[in-house]
């Protein structure tokens, strides 16, 4: 009697931890750059764009709206505590505080300490993500187009896609509206530090993220180490998942700012729900819908709460 061969293996694709969080800071890098050719393309091909009255449409604008998905993203994670928690880290690194190996990650945590005078500090950080996403207006024009977007995905059924005119009039005056309350904001200030804050997040959770280290301070996650950070008496109940949220409203929002960086000039800005890209952007407006404002305890520059090490 002959066995019937086993069955083949099932292969799993490998994801990373933290692989949204990841390709977020992958996406606005990438805006980043984009941002920044944009920008010298309008100072060289189109000067006379900084002179014209305000509101009107141009390449400096098409420019600047490209930071702000970014600025965006990097303001909930100041909100979530991220930077605040890797900066107390690295102070308790280099005064000797951390007696557990870390192994290779010690190597980037060295560097991050080093380069503090270099970087723009937390008081710096909030002036410019205060000045562009200004509250309460930005929340309400982008709750507006979130609304707008949100509302084109009953749009088309199998026989393709039915225009509202009230929906779509409403999506390109939403656009417009936030287009230019950020144009407006986005400034010279904001266009230089956005690299300088984007990288220092980027070398901010490529050590935040080993595992030594958050075991070294009785944690298993980047969010509990973030959330213990920001904590004067150590681990709060739902604070990691408060942190978490902060990052993930703040994916949904530069996915949504990326979009009307790219469209907010074109004449026709209805959407496909049949299409993945419009889809996926349909449901980005709802991911930020959906997560409520979070009100972040934000400690003054300088207030470093006692980071618990474990023994």
């Amino acid at each position: 009697m002959r066995l019937a061969p086993p069955p083949p293996d099932v292969r799993l694709p490998w994801r990373p931890a933290h692989a949204g969080l990841l390709h977020a800071l992958a996406f606005a890098t990438s805006q980043v750059a984009g941002h920044e050719r944009a920008l010298a393309h309008a100072l060289v091909f189109d000067p006379g764009a900084i002179d014209l009255p305000d509101g009107a449409p141009n390449a400096m604008d098409a420019a600047q709206l490209r930071a702000a998905g970014p600025l965006y993203f990097a303001a909930e994670l100041e909100a979530a505590g991220l930077l605040r928690c890797a900066e107390l880290v690295a102070g308790l690194f280099a005064s000797g505080a951390i007696n557990q190996p870390l192994g290779p990650v010690a190597q980037s945590i060295n560097a991050f300490w080093r380069g503090r005078r270099d970087r723009l500090e937390a008081g710096e950080r909030e002036a410019i993500f205060n000045r562009v996403v200004e509250p309460p207006h930005f929340e309400r024009l982008m709750a507006a187009l979130c609304r707008a977007i949100v509302a084109q995905a009953d749009n088309a059924d199998a026989t393709g896609v039915r225009p509202d005119l009230r929906e779509h009039v409403g999506l390109a005056v939403s656009a417009q509206a936030l287009a230019e309350f950020l144009a407006q904001r986005v400034d010279a200030m904001a266009s230089i530090a956005v690299r300088d804050i984007i990288d220092t997040i980027n070398q901010a959770i490529g050590f935040l993220r080993d595992r030594m280290l958050q075991v070294a301070f009785g944690t298993h996650s980047l969010w509990a180490l973030v959330a213990t950070a920001s904590s004067s008496d150590g681990m709060t109940a739902g604070s990691a998942t408060a942190a978490q949220r902060h990052a993930e409203r703040g994916r949904a929002g530069q996915s949504v700012l990326a979009w009307l960086a790219a469209n907010y000039q074109s004449t026709s800005l209805a959407l496909d729900p049949r299409n993945a890209e419009d889809m996926e952007l349909i449901m980005s407006a709802q991911r930020w819908l959906d997560s409520a404002p979070l009100a972040s305890a934000r400690l003054a520059p300088g207030a470093m709460p006692p980071l618990p090490i474990a023994a």
